[in-house]
């Protein structure tokens, strides 16, 4: 009998194993990118229509509250741009009419009653122009000889000048181009005919020209008021590397490193002594950075509760995301009205709300008996207990209407590297 039940004890754990993986595995196949880093690309056909529907759902709610739901183009408010015509003028063409298109008489004679103006802008046929530049050498009476000095980019026999490297790497870095592409489109664009060589080496050397500018770059953002600051992964051939940045409107300094720890932005020189308020995630390395006033991004938030939200026993978190949601439109709406912090009042009430659902969230997930938690378990317990220690950095949108409620600035400054595929300059 005794053997029965300890076989029917460990049957029964085996089963609620088996429950907990099966759960885990369907909680990875709903992550998406409403609820997770993902990007949207990876989204399944049924999760893409949910993100459809949602966006359906919440522009319905902003034309039921009599708000006009955000279009493609130009924004209602935004300044328009147009083609502006010139008076200073390269070419001006007449078109002269001949004879009347009514009876036929001559017309060279008569003066125009009005004159009709169109204005194309175009550039020139590019054309390669070659310039020699001569050293003089003389003699002087005394026997030495001295020589003119060639320009710096005269720096062999024959070269590709200061305009076609510029482009070149342009198309290369700016534009992300690949090298094959890259020489296709100056032989066909400019009639320059580089080798992949030549392009090669062209990263280094303007890296190495970048060396003033870069100490001022992080000069710059080591004084900011609010920075973001962000990383993600690439390869560089065989390797993970790490892309770093630290941005805000105006300045961007990117790094690419072998770790993703610490080491990297302190290497990099623009977080140590930072001293303004610094935007990222929930990122540990970040924290101790302890001279700069933390803010969390409230997309992560966002999506990360609503990856826990799913489940019956969290309802807690779509309350949470629902809230901080309505704390974000009334920073909206503040910043709009003029104002540089939310009303007391208001402020309290939110506040009070988030502390009563977080107390849900932690109450709601226990510690299991005579067992560590899984992963969902750890998932959601993790998330509650960091809205409850980093309550100050997660609302810090609210207390101060100059921080903005995502890390959206230095997450698009990392976009271009999906782009690349993987050619991920090192620096």
């Amino acid at each position: 009998m005794g053997e029965l039940l300890a076989e029917n004890a460990a049957l029964r754990a085996e089963v609620e194993r088996l429950h907990a993986r099966i759960a885990e595995l369907e909680h990875l196949l709903r992550k998406g990118s409403l609820s997770s880093s993902l990007p949207p690309s990876l989204d399944r056909p049924a999760q893409k229509a949910v993100a459809r529907k949602s966006r359906q759902e919440r522009r319905a709610q902003q034309r039921s509250a009599g708000k006009q739901a955000r279009r493609r183009g130009k924004q209602p408010g935004a300044p328009g741009e147009h083609l502006a015509r010139r008076v200073d003028l390269e070419q001006v063409v007449v078109h002269e009419v001949e004879c009347c298109s009514g009876c036929g008489e001559g017309l060279s004679g008569v003066a125009p009653q009005r004159i009709e103006v169109r204005q194309v802008f175009d550039v020139p046929a590019p054309t390669l122009l070659c310039t020699e530049h001569r050293v003089v050498h003389k003699r002087c009476a005394c026997g030495v000889v001295t020589k003119g000095r060639f320009p710096s980019e005269a720096r062999a026999p024959t070269c590709y000048g200061p305009q076609v490297r510029a482009m070149a790497l342009y198309l290369l870095h700016a534009q992300h181009l690949p090298v094959k592409r890259t020489k296709e489109a100056l032989a066909e664009m400019l009639g320059v005919r580089v080798s992949t060589g030549f392009l090669a080496s062209l990263a280094p050397e303007a890296a190495a020209a970048l060396g003033g500018f870069i100490v001022e770059l992080k000069r710059r953002l080591r004084h900011q008021p609010l920075l973001h600051v962000d990383e993600t992964s690439d390869q560089v051939g065989c390797d993970t590397w790490w892309l770093h940045v630290a941005c805000d409107e105006r300045f961007t300094y990117l790094v690419a490193d072998k770790t993703r720890g610490k080491a990297a932005p302190d290497k990099a020189g623009v977080l140590p002594g930072f001293t303004g308020v610094m935007v990222h995630d929930r990122l540990s390395m970040y924290f101790s950075y302890s001279d700069a006033t933390h803010a969390l991004c409230g997309a992560h938030l966002i999506r990360d509760l609503a990856s826990v939200a799913h489940r019956p026993s969290q309802r807690w978190a779509k309350k949470m995301r629902e809230l901080l949601l309505e704390m974000n439109n009334a920073a909206h709406s503040a910043r709009k009205a003029g104002k540089s912090t939310l009303g007391r009042r208001e402020l309290k009430a939110f506040l009070a709300s988030y502390d009563t659902l977080v107390a849900e969230g932690l109450a709601a997930n226990p510690p299991p008996l005579s067992r560590n938690r899984n992963s969902l378990e750890r998932e959601s317990y993790n998330l509650a207990v960091a809205l409850r220690d980093r309550r100050s950095e997660t609302t810090r949108f609210a207390r101060d209407l100059s921080v903005p409620f995502t890390n959206n600035e230095a997450e698009r400054s990392l976009r271009w590297r999906r782009v690349l595929g993987g050619n991920v300059p090192r620096g």
